[in-house]
């Protein structure tokens, strides 16, 4: 099973978002899952990091500028790995005097685990 969260998001000037994916159904993973993260920004001056379970995936990461929803594969960002459960969080800073908007797409494919 594969499922996947999209949206955008309005970053202020000088402003961090927390948490861009709070809300969304599946911010928390459903399954053992092995992710995808796809992002862009409408301009410079945009970083994200990606936390899984509350683990740093990456650190805080210049977000290119292509002005559009992610596309796949273009628009990659990282993999990761969840377990179900585990809180997934995406916190985005901007750094210009201006707002600008993330745009951000996350996938999640169902992940064989083997235990002991």
């Amino acid at each position: 099973m594969i499922v996947t969260m999209q949206s955008s998001v309005s970053v202020g000037a000088n402003a961090t978002n927390s948490n861009v994916v709070s809300t969304q159904r599946y911010e928390r993973a459903p399954f053992a899952a092995k992710g995808s993260m796809f992002s862009t920004g409408s301009a410079a001056g945009l970083t994200a990091e990606l936390n899984v379970g509350g683990n740093s995936v990456t650190p805080p990461t210049i977000v290119n500028a292509n002005n559009r929803v992610p596309l796949i594969p273009d628009d990659f960002f990282t993999e990761f790995e969840a377990l179900a459960g585990q809180l997934i969080q995406v916190t985005v800073a901007n750094t210009t005097a201006g707002a600008l908007t993330f745009f951000w797409k996350i996938t999640l494919e169902e992940a064989d685990v083997v235990v002991g």
